[in-house]
């Protein structure tokens, strides 16, 4: 981008969502446009060349070496395509993590799909896809739970893989390097907002990734692979349980619930070595000593609630009751209901899996428990190829938008407001 920085209302550092190399804007790279420009020193033969530009057109996008007019910009680290919205309003970043198959990829596409309804309805804020070529498999991912042709058949989403493409390979030298692909949305205040004056100021962009569960176990990380390094840059962690992977949940529920994921044979993992590897690595990479604490909030997303909750919780609370208009007119979160549920939640938890307890509260000074269910229906299995699957015409979810919302609430500076006054 020009140097013109201020003019432009360009942020004064830019942190890339793909290797969080932070750099000023007078360093990005530009993406040729030129059919000739073909082939990237970092990305292959097969992309266009990344270029420092000396050239602008009247718009003020760069012009490439053979005279084209340029508008995707890059990192000049990684030369990873960057979302424009980034230079120009400040990036939360937030860390989603699990054990594999606890369900991260059905948590992000209808955690997504919930705040794209309720952030337009409740709280006068529009969500948008700040690249949506490069949100396009999350979008899949909607589309086949919310916008699915044959409601009626059976689907699920692949799991996520340690590689495949929501990673991304960068070439430095001789060695590959392998960067998760980001998902970025750009939150912004609609007509009728309190603040919608001050939408320049409140604005934000939101970062959030799916790693495969595998890149969370102990050793699941490398140099060639360092698809974890967003923990530190994070403003908040959420952390999936999933009770179907613990025994104690599971005997708890034998014989009151339809999910054949509680079967008493059913895979377990332990849970808690995830959320102590990403501590290590968090305390590794920022540089603290072990006795010091994480100083952000640590949301602990208890799923597939609708498989252990009526036996456990069997006193839920809506959301109608949990998000209330105010008097300003938009939504805020009740947040000592939210408090409320997480500390009956902690005793589920500490009954049940006291070593997840322990480990979360351990590391985070803030932990909060938010009982979700991403589907809102148990899956079940496919008599044709053995695999549970959900049927698109029976997903309901429950609290799906909740723990990210929370961590809104939390770290955003208003964006979601809080309500205090407890209404139940």
């Amino acid at each position: 981008m020009s140097v013109e920085t201020e003019t432009l209302g360009l942020r004064s550092r830019i942190t890339c969502p793909h290797c969080w190399n932070t750099f000023p804007p007078a360093e990005t790279l530009w993406v040729s446009t030129h059919p000739a420009l073909h082939g990237d020193a970092r990305l292959g033969n097969e992309v266009q060349r990344r270029f420092l530009p000396t050239r602008f057109d009247p718009s003020g996008n760069a012009i490439d070496s053979h005279g084209s007019s340029c508008s995707d910009v890059a990192c000049p680290k990684c030369h990873l395509v960057v979302p424009r919205a980034v230079f120009e309003i400040p990036c939360l970043f937030y860390s989603i993590l699990g054990s594999p198959g606890s369900g991260k990829s059905h948590f992000l596409a209808t955690t997504t799909w919930q705040l794209r309804q309720t952030l337009g309805n409740d709280f006068k804020l529009s969500i948008s896809d700040a690249d949506p070529a490069a949100n396009r498999l999350l979008n899949e991912a909607e589309e086949r739970l919310f916008f699915n042709e044959s409601p009626g058949t059976l689907t699920t989403l692949p799991k996520t893989e340690k590689e495949g493409e929501l990673y991304q390979p960068v070439q430095y030298g001789d060695q590959t390097v392998w960067y998760p692909r980001p998902f970025v949305f750009t939150v912004q205040p609609l007509p009728g907002h309190p603040r919608y004056e001050d939408s320049a100021k409140i604005s934000r962009a939101i970062c959030v990734y799916d790693n495969a569960g595998e890149h969370f176990m102990p050793g699941g990380q490398s140099s060639i692979s360092p698809a974890t390094q967003h923990l530190t840059v994070s403003r908040g962690l959420i952390i999936l349980f999933d009770p179907t992977q613990h025994t104690k949940f599971r005997e708890a529920c034998q014989g009151k619930t339809t999910d054949p994921q509680m079967d008493a044979e059913g895979r377990s993992h332990r849970q808690d070595q995830v959320l102590l590897e990403a501590a290590n690595r968090i305390r590794t990479q920022a540089g603290l000593s072990q006795n010091q604490k994480y100083t952000r909030p640590l949301i602990v997303a208890m799923t597939k609630m609708d498989s252990w909750g009526p036996t456990l919780w069997p006193d839920p609370i809506a959301s109608e009751e949990l998000i209330r208009p105010s008097s300003s007119g938009r939504a805020g979160l009740h947040r000592q209901m939210l408090e409320d549920v997480s500390g009956e939640m902690r005793k589920l938890m500490s009954r049940y899996a006291p070593e997840f307890v322990n480990a979360a509260e351990g590391f985070a000074e803030s932990v909060y428990y938010i009982p979700m269910s991403a589907l809102g229906q148990p899956p079940v299995i496919d008599p044709e190829t053995g695999m549970l699957g959900i049927r698109p015409a029976d997903i309901a979810p429950k609290w799906a938008e909740v723990p990210l919302l929370f961590l809104l609430n939390l770290t955003s500076g208003g964006l979601i407001p809080s309500l205090t006054t407890r209404t139940r």
